[in-house]
């Protein structure tokens, strides 16, 4: 505000020079000033200086100088200082034109301190760590250098929340508890402002609750006590005084921390409280209550016992109390047992206890209080003991056995009764948990409820009784299951027996009422405490299934089922078991009775032709060896051994022959003659009776063992078989007469012959062989079969058969076979020829061939040479040759015929003969061995000779 009167005055200078030209020749002049009103600073707060030339002119720079340095140059006026330092501040003008200056202006002193503003935040009152709610506080924010031209901000909390601008003062009128934590105060001026105070923290807190308490020993007492009361109040301070209260009124003149009352009357009866008073003008509430009693007249003891009962029972724990009723502390207490003038215990505490009180221990007790100069005696009290009452147990239900869901009832009696019994109930030793009443209901019995029973008093203080008689309930595994059985006990009962029902309850059979049931009925038909029910005479009518049912008191059960199966006696079958009802004397018969279902309580009666046949008990009748006597009709009863008579079974009809039996031979087929290998039949059959035989046949030479049949059969006829054939019949033991006997005479079938047809001259030179077929009978005319291998060969009927050259048809076995459609119907088979020995042959002669050109190849050679080397010689006698030619071996007599070499004849023949149409002679030895050797030449067919 300063600065612009300064200004307003310089503009109204110049407009006076201006009018009255007085001031045209004098010259411009400078003048600095500050842009606020105060010259000490701080480092970091800026400066603006203004540099104005008077009379004002756009033709003018500014500089400005600090201690006579030019520290900054401008058109513009203004100067702002960042960084102020302590000095002597002025300023020039400078003419743009001319370079011509003013006079420096007049001085501005600029002081800077060293450091940025020291605050300092305190409270009023200052001297308080703790303010209490209610009072007032006041915040003061102080700058030590400088207080010009400040603006002040205050903050709360650790966050710093802005709460005020009030100035350097912050005033609190009535602090609450919410006003506690950190404040800070911050100032500013221009653009400068600095850091925050350092916090100032308020502790507020409610004013302190005083504590009464009683310093003297009790709080009910006698006229002429002494009572000390103390007001306490934490933590202590010198700053508070006191103000005492009875039943709320103030007592007057009181203001120590100590209440003392020397000698209480009862006026001084009350509810007493204190209260603080600081000296900040702070109350604190009213103290907790101390009641104080002052009794009008002496004390009188009470007596009681514990438990208070007119009874007590031995081993219980019995407590006397001698009870003063206005106040129990701080006496002295005397026990005296009936007239006893010595106490038989002295003690500070209000109670005596027994243990365990025995019946020495009934008797009257009082008691004696002393407390300071001051002693009072109380009435007496009289403790009766007995022992415990011994408990009854007693089964109230009607049975001790019972069946799961029964009811049991039992009951502990003790007396005298008394609700002050409850009762502990015991199975087998185990206690019966959730159980205390005098009766114990089962109303559904289980398994688990079996066992020994017993009851025990439990009184309420508490004291038990001993155990109680014990009383025994048997459980059954499960609900009655009633066994049912009849008489008698047979699968089948036949009519007109008597039959008892028997329905039992085989746990326990008191009490129970039957009912019987037949087959699905739900009525009964018998309902009644009778366990039986009989049929006097049953019948077939009273088959079925019965089933009984007992009930006893709300339990019941039912029986299985029982099948009665009424039936009339069973008729016997009569069954033959030997093979024959027509049988020869001496066989056997056996006759068997049978009644169905078997069983060993029948007897039998055997009838023949309606006449009962004595002493024959059994199921089988024997008859070992039947006479004519025993034919007739036979039947059979049976006897049950509960009287009981079967109907007569069926007839078996027997008839015994008189006359042995002769059996029948006969031929089929029924040619005198039989060729060999033909089959014949012999069939034996006895014509009375053809069943069951077994057979023996005979002929000439003895028993024929391989037959035993009604049929002998010669599958093959021979020689042999020329001979008488005969049978004997057998069954069982018994044996037939011979039979007639038949005379077999056997032919014998015509021989067949096989030749080779082909002759020794073809065969060398052909490459296939023809085999001829003949049957030595001129009688009949015949067919042929061919075999090769054993296997015939069809399609070829023919006397003839030509084999190909092949090796396997060469190496096969052939034979033939006369064949006719009427007997005879075919001929004996042919001796078989083998076509490779007749190749072999061929092969030897070929190679004994060879063998001989050569070596007469070699003689001539020989001879000639012998012939043109030999020197003339005497002559020497031929030598006689060593070998035999054919036809002396042929004519030799010391050789038999099975080792001749030829088979052939070839007596008359000439040896020196090369060439002849049967072939050459050897050994049966040598063409073995030479069969044996393999040969390479060998082939499946013939060679030629033409070529060699």
């Amino acid at each position: 505000m300063a600065l612009c009167d300064e200004r307003f005055i310089s503009v109204i200078a110049v407009l006076l020079c201006l009018v009255q030209e007085a001031c045209a020749d004098e010259p411009p002049k400078a003048q600095l000033t500050l842009e606020h009103n105060w010259t000490k600073v701080y480092p970091t707060e800026a400066v603006t200086v203004r540099c104005d030339v008077y009379p004002p002119s756009s033709n003018w720079t500014h500089t400005l100088h600090r201690d006579g340095e030019v520290i900054g140059t401008g058109n513009d006026s203004k100067f702002s200082i960042a960084s102020p330092k302590t000095g002597l501040y002025t300023c020039v003008g400078v003419h743009k034109e001319n370079a011509a200056k003013t006079e420096p202006s007049k001085g501005i002193l600029l002081e800077v301190y060293e450091n940025g503003p020291n605050l300092s935040l305190t409270s009023e009152p200052a001297s308080a760590s703790v303010l209490y709610t209610g009072e007032k506080v006041t915040l003061k924010c102080t700058i030590a250098e400088d207080s010009k031209g400040w603006t002040y901000w205050w903050y709360k909390g650790q966050d710093k929340t802005h709460i005020s601008n009030t100035g350097s003062h912050y005033i609190l009128t009535t602090v609450t508890p919410a006003d506690r934590g950190p404040y800070w105060c911050q100032v500013g001026r221009e653009n400068f402002k600095p850091d925050y105070s350092s916090p100032l923290t308020l502790d507020i807190k409610d004013p302190p609750q005083p504590t009464l308490e009683l310093k003297s020993r009790w709080p009910k007492v006698f006229p002429s006590e002494k009572v000390i009361l103390k007001c306490d109040i934490q933590p202590p301070s010198s700053d508070w005084s006191y103000k005492w209260y009875r039943s709320r009124q103030e007592i007057i003149g009181e203001n120590a921390d100590t209440l003392l009352m020397s000698s209480v009357r009862t006026g001084d009866t009350g509810q007493y409280t204190c209260q603080g008073v600081h000296n900040r003008h702070v109350e604190t509430i009213l103290s907790n209550n101390v009641s104080i009693n002052v009794y009008g007249q002496r004390p009188k003891p009470a007596q009681s016992k514990h438990p208070d009962a007119a009874v007590i029972y031995t081993e219980e724990r019995v407590t006397l109390t001698c009870h003063v009723t206005e106040d129990s502390r701080d006496w002295q207490y005397s026990w005296f047992k009936d007239q006893a003038q010595t106490p038989f215990s002295n003690t500070s505490e209000s109670t005596y206890t027994f243990p365990s009180v025995a019946l020495a221990d009934s008797g009257d007790y009082r008691c004696e209080v002393q407390r300071a100069n001051l002693s009072v005696a109380s009435d007496s009290l009289t403790l009766t003991v007995k022992d415990p009452p011994q408990p009854t147990l007693e089964l109230k239900s009607r049975w001790a056995k019972v069946f799961p869901s029964e009811k049991v009832i039992l009951k502990c009696d003790i007396q005298p009764p008394s609700s002050d019994w409850s009762y502990k109930w015991y199975r087998s030793g185990q206690e019966i948990n959730g159980e205390n009443t005098d009766t114990l209901l089962m109303s559904s019995v289980g398994t688990g409820d079996t066992g020994q029973y017993t009851c025990q008093g439990v009184h309420n203080r508490p004291v038990k009784t001993s155990e109680s008689n014990s009383v025994s309930i048997n459980v059954f595994g499960q609900r009655p299951k009633p066994a049912r059985s009849k008489h008698p006990d047979a699968a089948v009962i036949y009519t007109e027996e008597r039959v008892t029902l028997t329905c039992h309850v085989t746990e326990d059979s008191r009490d129970w009422q039957y009912s019987w049931f037949k087959d699905q009925a739900q009525t009964p038909f018998s309902n009644t405490n009778e366990s039986t029910y009989t049929f006097p005479s049953v019948a077939l009518a009273d088959s079925g299934d019965y089933r009984c049912e007992v009930q006893r008191g709300h339990i019941s059960g039912a029986s299985d089922s029982l099948i009665l199966t009424v039936k009339d006696p069973p008729q016997p079958a009569l069954v033959l078991q030997s093979p024959w009802p027509k049988v020869f004397r001496s066989e056997k018969v056996i006759l068997k009775c049978d009644i169905q279902p078997p069983s060993s309580d029948w007897s039998y009666k055997w009838h023949r032709s309606g006449q009962e046949i004595s002493g024959e008990k059994a199921d089988t009748l024997l008859m070992s060896s039947v006479g004519t006597g025993d034919t007739g009709q036979y039947t059979c009863q049976g006897v049950h051994k509960r009287h009981v008579e079967t109907i007569l079974s069926n007839n078996v009809s027997i008839n015994v022959y008189d006359n042995k039996a002769l059996p029948t031979l006969t031929q089929h087929p029924s040619y005198t003659s039989i060729y060999m290998e033909e089959q014949v039949t012999f069939m034996c059959e006895v014509e009375i009776d053809s069943t069951g035989w077994t057979f023996m046949w005979f002929s000439s030479h003895g028993q024929i063992q391989d037959s035993t049949t009604m049929n002998y059969t010669i599958q093959s006829a021979a020689t042999k078989h020329n001979d008488k054939f005969w049978c004997i019949a057998q069954r069982g033991g018994y044996r037939s007469e011979k039979s007639t006997s038949l005379e077999v005479k056997i032919l014998p079938r015509p021989e067949t012959v096989l030749t080779l047809e082909t002759g020794w001259a073809d065969i060398l030179t052909v490459d296939s062989l023809t085999l001829l077929c003949d049957v030595n009978d001129k009688e009949f005319q015949w067919n042929y079969t061919w075999y090769r291998d054993g296997n015939a060969l069809e399609g070829n009927i023919q006397r003839d058969l030509h084999v190909k050259a092949t090796k396997e048809s060469y190496r096969s076995e052939y034979k033939c076979q006369g064949a006719r459609m009427e007997r005879p119907k075919y001929s004996m088979r042919s001796e078989a020829f083998i076509a490779n020995n007749i190749v072999l042959k061929r092969q030897v002669l070929l190679s004994i061939s060879g063998l001989l050109v050569v070596g007469i190849v070699l003689i001539i050679v020989g001879c000639v040479y012998f012939k043109v080397t030999r020197k003339p010689e005497k002559e020497t006698p031929v030598e006689q040759d060593l070998f035999f030619s054919m036809a002396e071996l042929k004519s030799r007599g010391d050789i038999a015929s099975t080792s001749d070499l030829c088979q052939t004849e070839m007596v008359d023949k000439p040896t020196e003969k090369a060439e002849s149409e049967d072939p050459p002679c050897l050994s049966e030895e040598l063409l073995k061995e030479v069969k044996e050797q393999p040969n390479e030449d060998e082939t499946d067919g013939f060679k030629s000779f033409k070529g060699l």
